[in-house]
């Protein structure tokens, strides 16, 4: 969770009004939080496009943030600058492994640069595109899933009403925020995400927040 760091756009401010004013346990957090910007996401990279964004998204699977941007720089350096479909196709499998990435990674990566080649992924037309298309869409390539799909809409296209009922942090947040006995399931997350919409968004990156700090208490 980000709070802004110049004036609130109207729908930050609308989003913290709606959100706050909710009979809801979350509106005392959104009310002393104040507006905030759900959509901010410090990629330690630089990206041109969805397909960087995703590609740059598998390559830090099950790594750390560091050992992903030097990789990722890497395999920038070895496809000439970009990672233009046709230029990850053309690229041998030396190139790619030897930027670092793992050999199921390589078929990740030229999974999804097949699909935007041939038009099963019509890149261009996802800003347009209702949620739950770009879902489907996005979730038919090799190695994204649900939860991949999400932080796109979220922080890619900046979507205001995408919920990730699967996220452990969120479930956790939930679990603690409506005093459960026991975890919140992600069907469950999934409807009581629907008091919040259409700022679900909002709430998502609100419940980060919250998660945050109650496991840093003190810490701002």
């Amino acid at each position: 969770m980000y709070r802004t760091r110049t004036e609130a756009t109207d729908e930050q401010r609308a989003a913290a009004f709606y959100l706050g004013s909710l009979e809801d346990p979350l509106a005392p957090w959104v009310r002393a939080t104040g507006p905030i910007d759900p959509y901010e996401m410090h990629l330690p990279v630089t990206v041109q496009d969805p397909v960087e964004w995703l590609s740059f998204w598998i390559v830090s699977q099950q790594i750390s943030m560091a050992a992903a941007t030097a990789t990722f720089r890497r395999l920038l350096a070895a496809l000439g600058g970009g990672l233009a479909p046709e230029r990850v196709i053309a690229a041998d499998d030396a190139a790619l492994l030897g930027a670092g990435l793992s050999h199921a990674k390589v078929k990740a990566v030229r999974g999804l640069a097949q699909h935007v080649e041939d038009g099963r992924l019509e890149v261009g037309k996802l800003r347009t595109m209702p949620d739950e298309k770009i879902q489907s869409e996005l979730v038919a390539v090799p190695s994204i899933g649900p939860w991949s799909a999400q932080m796109f809409m979220m922080r890619c296209i900046q979507r205001p009403d995408v919920f990730p009922a699967g996220d452990l942090g969120i479930r956790a947040a939930l679990t603690t925020l409506d005093k459960l006995d026991s975890r919140i399931t992600p069907k469950a997350a999934e409807q009581r995400s629907q008091v919040w919409r259409p700022y679900r968004t909002y709430a998502t990156s609100y419940l980060w927040g919250y998660r945050w700090a109650r496991d840093h208490p003190g810490e701002d």
